[in-house]
């Protein structure tokens, strides 16, 4: 897990719909409006009623429809494909592959409502359902170590490894970091990267080769994102998808990745890589436990390596990371708090203008 490198934000910054994204965000980091905006967004989302509960289905239903179409992820003739659906409440995404493809058998994977998982509204599409948190599947992670003692979700760990004999034609790693879902401490600070890794890890366990994988991301900017999608790149066909009304002024963005190729030395590494960075971070307080070894093409950050990267892989990146950029940048202009602030700085510069004159 590394942070973004200032030689590598130099050169995002040299992109110009970012740098007006940037300034947007910042409009709204910096406004009471905003603030009140995203509080009340979260209060909604933490006290959902059934037609709210509906609502968001629906919401997902939209995001998968508008992926199936810009992506064609779902664009088959074969009959009986096999889908494998993580984090699946909703279930939009599983309604978007029941709708576009032929006889799909598709399973899912999700969190218990009981302890702050979605309903699952997309039940009748579905061949089975389980139920559970997925970043505690020990095994399935290449952990085989003892539980560190006083370790406080011990009793928690699953060693169990569903679905082991089935593969799929396409998975979909949709989760997100649950707001009502109470974690012990050492995961607060680290859950989304948790919850990643663990998707990506069991998806790759069970995808088949030349298969296809979506994936939820945020922030197309950030380091730990850019080495996911450049790890991707050299073993699969990727695009990118982010809907333009659905979460639209949110970072988060869909990778989808096309004929992947399990045997390429950088996809062994690169499961190899995530199933380390999740034992470091789901023992390293409780054990000593060596941060996993960034190889070069994956995760190194050091200036070498960076300019490397940029050489590389900086062109795709800009043209594939701009839609992403422009679809925030343009729901972020349309939102109140942003649009006074713009506003007041046009009304004070006409004031300096006034004043020269």
């Amino acid at each position: 897990m590394v942070e973004s490198t200032q030689l590598w934000m130099d050169f995002v910054s040299s992109n110009q719909t970012y740098r007006e994204l940037k300034d947007l965000k910042e409009r709204g980091w910096n406004n009471q409006d905003g603030d009140r905006f995203f509080e009340e967004r979260r209060r909604t989302a933490s006290n959902p009623t059934q037609s709210k509960r509906e609502s968001f289905y629906q919401m997902t239903c939209h995001v998968g429809s508008g992926l199936a179409e810009g992506t064609d992820i779902f664009k088959s003739k074969s009959t009986g494909l096999k889908v494998l659906d993580l984090g699946m409440a909703p279930g939009g995404f599983t309604t978007a592959a029941a709708d576009n493809l032929l006889e799909p058998l598709i399973d899912g994977i999700t969190l218990p409502p009981q302890i702050g998982g979605y309903e699952v509204l997309a039940k009748r599409y579905c061949q089975r359902i389980i139920y559970a948190d997925i970043t505690m599947y020990s095994t399935e992670m290449g952990y085989e170590g003892p539980i560190p003692d006083g370790h406080p979700d011990a009793t928690r760990f699953d060693t169990s490894r569903p679905l082991l004999d089935n593969t799929y034609d396409i998975v979909i790693c949709g989760g997100a970091v649950g707001r009502d879902h109470r974690r012990e401490g050492y995961r607060q600070n680290c859950e989304g990267t948790r919850l990643t890794v663990s998707q990506m890890v069991f998806a790759m366990n069970h995808l088949t080769t030349g298969g296809s994988m979506v994936l939820l991301l945020h922030r197309v900017e950030a380091w730990d994102t850019v080495c996911i999608l450049h790890a991707f790149n050299q073993f699969s066909d990727i695009q990118l998808y982010k809907h333009p009304k659905c979460h639209a002024i949110k970072s988060s963005f869909y990778l989808v990745a096309k004929n992947v190729d399990l045997e390429h030395p950088v996809a062994k590494q690169s499961v190899s890589y995530w199933r380390n960075l999740w034992g470091y971070l789901t023992f390293k307080e409780f054990e000593d436990v060596p941060l996993p070894d960034s190889d070069s093409s994956l995760q190194g950050s050091d200036d070498a390596h960076v300019q490397s990267m940029i050489d590389d892989f900086g062109p795709q990146f800009q043209k594939i990371a701009q839609p992403v950029w422009k679809c925030q940048a343009k729901a972020l202009r349309k939102q109140p708090f942003t649009k006074r602030l713009q506003n007041e700085c046009s009304a004070a510069i006409q004031r300096q203008i006034g004043g020269v004159h």
